[in-house]
């Protein structure tokens, strides 16, 4: 709700004929696009893995996910375009609309913390 009223602050739109009506609508709106969104993120089980190693190795596929979950969310971001997707960091920062300073920090950044969790021979 807070979000909503926010919107409608910043953007400042005519009176409407129906006020109540059309905070109803917004609300309504707003409620609708929030579940549809959630409806489309999926928890990933702890002892599944989602990822694929070279070798196979369970142990290592699992840490590697366990520590991933740990990273904030636009630092696993930028790691899974940049390896996953092969992204560069320049394009990153034109898909993700932040310049390409931050992106390169959240990577070294992210990288850091994959090292501190799993030891430097496995984050190169």
């Amino acid at each position: 709700m807070q979000q909503l009223f926010l919107k409608m602050l910043w953007a400042r739109p005519s009176k409407p004929e129906a006020p109540l009506a059309y905070l109803y609508r917004a609300t309504r709106n707003a409620c609708m696009n929030f579940r549809r969104d959630r409806l489309r993120e999926t928890d990933l089980p702890e002892g599944d893995t989602w990822l694929v190693h070279p070798n196979g190795n369970r142990e290592r596929i699992l840490s590697l996910q366990k520590a991933l979950r740990t990273l904030p969310e636009e630092q696993r971001e930028t790691v899974f375009l940049r390896i996953w997707s092969g992204m560069t960091l320049l394009e990153i920062a034109e898909a993700t609309g932040t310049s390409l300073n931050t992106v390169a920090s959240r990577y070294r950044y992210a990288l850091e913390k994959l090292r501190h969790c799993l030891g430097p021979d496995l984050v190169k």
